[in-house]
């Protein structure tokens, strides 16, 4: 459909991500972040988003054997234009910042830290897996280079320039 994904070089030694998102339920809508990942937006922007679910889809999903464990504490469940969870949400955009920590657990996948750009657009985990796999698949697009410790906790190591 209208989901992509893409990865450009960055201008600086750092991983940008930009990811927007588009549902029909009106209590998500459209909604759209911004940001640089270092520890401290992982940790105050991304890390306490929760996976989301409409209610309609709950069902089907346990069928299959998914979402076993789901509970209005882990997950927003979503009726049409209501955030069913008594407590509500962690943030006003808490479903694109969730999509964004998909994004940072996916491209986690390459193995080392990436450096550069991530846009996406209605990307689910397929998507972005599909688009590390390109990346990967054509060499000339990546190489390796020496990383920047970020922290006296971080070992220098290597990075994936995207």
């Amino acid at each position: 459909g209208d989901a992509w994904a893409e990865l450009s070089p960055g201008t600086e030694d750092c991983f940008a991500l930009d990811v927007g998102i588009s549902f029909a339920a009106p209590a998500i809508g459209n909604q759209h972040l911004s940001f640089v990942l270092n520890a401290a937006t992982f940790r105050n922007q991304i890390a306490s988003s929760r996976t989301f679910v409409l209610r309609q889809e709950i069902e089907a999903l346990q069928k299959v054997g998914l979402a076993r464990g789901g509970s209005l504490k882990n997950a927003v469940v979503v009726d049409h234009d209501s955030v069913l969870n008594p407590d509500g949400l962690r943030a006003a955009d808490e479903f694109v910042r969730h999509k964004a920590l998909d994004v940072v657990g996916d491209l986690a996948l390459a193995g080392a830290p990436l450096r550069g750009c991530f846009r996406g657009y209605k990307s689910g985990h397929t998507l972005n897996n599909a688009l590390l796999r390109g990346l990967f698949a054509t060499p000339d697009a990546w190489s390796y280079g020496p990383q920047r410790a970020v922290s006296r906790k971080v070992e220098p190591g290597y990075s994936v320039a995207a």
